[in-house]
């Protein structure tokens, strides 16, 4: 069983060198549901629907290649209209479509960002409980405790696909992606 390194994170300013720099072997991902709410944010409200199928073929597809060409048909579409929004399809495509280079079972899992945010915003609510900490150990601690909880919970949670990658059988079973 292959172990790689992923990141999957927003298009924060700086992120992709400082991964490269920290773990150069690593992999970057960039979040498609926020890269995608922002680029229909961008785009008139006439032009959101059909954006969003054009879109929508690109990181739904079944292989790179197909998704290369679903990209040429988003730059045919709607480079006049939306230069900059699809300029970023086009040269984050690398980041945008890393997680298509993992089994097709767990992909959902790796586009996005939100299993992150869910973490944070538990920890947000636990610590606004308290307000006051009396010293910076004892928020150390609560966010520890959280961690623990969470990732109790997350080891019983049974995730589809995985299972079948750990065990060998998605690729017995003549499953190459």
């Amino acid at each position: 069983m292959r172990r790689e390194k992923l990141f999957i994170s927003d298009d924060l300013s700086g992120i992709e060198e400082a991964v490269r720099e920290i773990f150069p072997s690593a992999k970057w991902q960039m979040c498609l549901v926020h890269t995608v709410r922002d680029s229909l944010s961008k785009a008139r409200k006439a032009d959101r629907d059909e954006l969003a199928e054009d879109l929508k073929a690109v990181y739904r597809a079944d292989t790179v290649e197909q998704a290369h060409d679903a990209l040429k048909v988003l730059e045919e579409r709607w480079a006049g209209r939306y230069p900059d929004l699809v300029a970023k399809w086009l040269r984050k495509s690398y980041a945008l479509l890393e997680f298509m280079s993992h089994p097709k079972a767990i992909r959902p899992y790796l586009y996005t960002t939100n299993q992150l945010e869910r973490l944070m915003k538990e920890l947000k609510r636990r610590t606004k409980v308290v307000e006051v900490f009396c010293g910076p150990e004892a928020l150390e601690k609560l966010v520890y405790l959280v961690l623990v909880e969470q990732n109790e919970r997350f080891l019983r949670r049974r995730l589809k696909g995985f299972a079948e990658i750990q065990t060998g059988s998605y690729h017995a079973a003549g499953h190459t992606q």
